[in-house]
């Protein structure tokens, strides 16, 4: 398989088409997945996926293959992370959109999208997980949505956020000790409200 996503790479590299095709097809899902999670909106999630994939095919020619085989999945991810970042700093604000009462309009064909919605829509302890990640510094939040909802290791979280992978340790156990803090006081809250 890696060798498989190097020799595509390598094509999509020569303007080869159908690679770079192959690539979108193999990394879509994923890159729209992870953009999902952070931003719970398909519309701005779609949009900053399909942003990410231009910059990939923008920029393809000057990556160049590293670290084994994350290099290229790796690079894509970096490049979704700061999509990702890039939209909340326009927007102006680190607050759950779920409370947006247009969340809930979809019309779209993906079905991507529509099951990554439902999941969401039925899982309320992910929501209440995601509103309290969104109140996180936002090196914290790319940290816990690589390690644990992307299912990656700290080296290549360390590669795809450009930092040192003892510090992104450091950076995740602070993270979920400030997490765990504002889930207890989430929780109180609830339980102050029954």
């Amino acid at each position: 398989m890696d060798m498989d996503i190097e020799l595509l790479v390598k094509r999509a590299q020569n303007k080869d088409k159908e690679a770079f095709g192959e690539l979108f097809d193999l990394y879509y899902d994923k890159i729209l997945n992870y953009v999902f999670r952070r931003v719970l909106n398909t519309e701005y999630a779609k949009d900053i996926t399909s942003n990410t994939f231009l910059k990939v095919l923008k920029n393809l020619d000057q990556f160049e293959w590293r670290n084994g085989s994350f290099s290229f999945s790796g690079w894509i991810f970096k490049i979704a992370t700061n999509e990702v970042n890039q939209y909340f700093r326009k927007q102006n604000r680190y607050k759950l959109i779920i409370d947006d009462p247009y969340f809930k309009e979809i019309g779209d064909d993906n079905k991507v999208a529509e099951e990554i919605e439902k999941k969401i829509d039925n899982n309320k302890y992910l929501l209440i997980l995601n509103k309290a990640i969104k109140q996180l510094k936002p090196i914290y939040q790319d940290i816990l949505h690589l390690k644990y909802f992307e299912d990656m290791s700290y080296e290549e979280i360390s590669q795809v956020l450009n930092k040192n992978e003892s510090t992104i340790r450091v950076y995740s156990k602070r993270a979920k000790e400030e997490l765990k803090l504002i889930l207890e006081v989430d929780a109180s809250k609830f339980l102050e409200n029954i």
